[in-house]
């Protein structure tokens, strides 16, 4: 383990931007969002804990999937250099190891391997990604509830501790190890620092909510899937879609075609289950026609179908979705809720 002083947090910037593109929080209006840096003074140290989830840099909004003219089709430029990423928390490192197998290592139980994403594994292959420990996590995080935590460094590269002054890095997989044992402008953290991040970390998770039993609820919402319950649960949803589009794990997309016989291109855009014509047919049924299934199709996607093909629930606790909902939907509450109802 290194550390750094924030005064020298321009430096390992500089050095990250040789090798790599350099995405951090930076103010975006009145909310925080991650995008591309080119130095230190560019980055919110005050908001880690971003308002706008990171999986836009590897799967942006909106994307160009190729241009087409007369002559032919023309791909999207090459990547150019690999993604390095800075001031993630663990519950978005995890959001983006969970994309990872849905673009580039999707299969389906037994044992059917899916389409692998070209775009997505441009932009993640030798990604580096710097994941912070939450000293005081919102009121609406909920991570420990999947077996994370504030101070979770599992799916890091290299895992970041922020004690008021300095930067603690830890190496955790051998490409953040080789990175660190490359970069000439630290010194090794001591016995004194441990004993701060000791400190810190007790403190974060006091904050955490009481851990939630779910090792039941997959095989829970298969039992009531025709139950009345799922009416109750979504009465207050408006299928405005914020859920979706806050959510760092939920992968849904469009393709359209814009442009004429001449040239055009096309285009993958986020789409969202919660929209009433997203599962509409060409012969005009729609098979999830009522807000009623489509809530039960969120729920289920997260904490069923996952499951089912990855052995994890497709959450990472971040609570976005229950700061951005408009009528004060809780997915917390309605987890609690699947738990303890008792089917018809």
């Amino acid at each position: 383990m290194i550390k750094i002083k924030y005064e020298q947090l321009s430096a390992l910037i500089d050095f990250l931007t040789e090798s790599y593109q350099v995405y951090a929080p930076v103010k975006h209006g009145k909310e925080t969002a991650f995008k591309k840096i080119s130095s230190a003074s560019e980055i919110n140290k005050s908001k880690y804990n971003t308002s706008l989830n990171p999986k836009d840099i590897f799967f942006p909004q909106s994307e160009v999937m190729f241009t087409y003219t007369k002559n032919g089709i023309k791909s999207p430029p090459e990547q150019g250099k690999p993604i390095a990423v800075w001031g993630l928390r663990t519950c978005d490192t995890k959001s983006i190891r969970m994309l990872d197998k849905v673009f580039a290592n999707a299969y389906q139980m037994p044992d059917k391997e899916m389409y692998k994403d070209p775009y997505w594994i441009a932009r993640y292959k030798n990604c580096l990604l710097f994941s912070f420990a939450c000293n005081e996590p919102p009121s609406t995080c909920f991570c420990n509830w999947f077996n994370s935590g504030p101070y979770d460094s599992s799916d890091s590269d290299i895992f970041v501790t922020d004690t008021g002054d300095e930067y603690l890095l830890e190496g955790i997989s051998e490409r953040g190890i080789k990175f660190l044992a490359g970069y000439p402008e630290t010194s090794q953290a001591d016995q004194t620092d441990l004993d701060k991040i000791k400190v810190l970390r007790e403190k974060a998770e006091s904050y955490m909510p009481p851990v939630v039993e779910l090792s039941g609820l997959k095989d829970k919402l298969l039992k009531i899937w025709d139950d009345p319950v799922w009416d109750e649960l979504s009465a207050k949803c408006i299928n405005c879609g914020a859920c979706a589009y806050i959510c760092p794990t939920c992968h849904c997309f469009d393709m359209r075609d814009e442009g004429n016989e001449d040239k055009g291109k096309r285009v993958r855009l986020w789409d969202c289950c919660m929209y009433q014509l997203f599962t509409k047919e060409a012969s005009g049924h729609n098979p999830r026609e009522l807000s009623t299934y489509r809530v039960r199709q969120r729920v289920m996607h997260k904490y069923n179908y996952f499951v089912e093909n990855y052995q994890q629930f497709l959450c990472t606790g971040c609570g976005r979705c229950i700061k951005v909902c408009p009528v004060n939907m809780d997915i917390r509450q309605i987890i609690q809720k699947i738990l303890t109802y008792k089917e018809v």
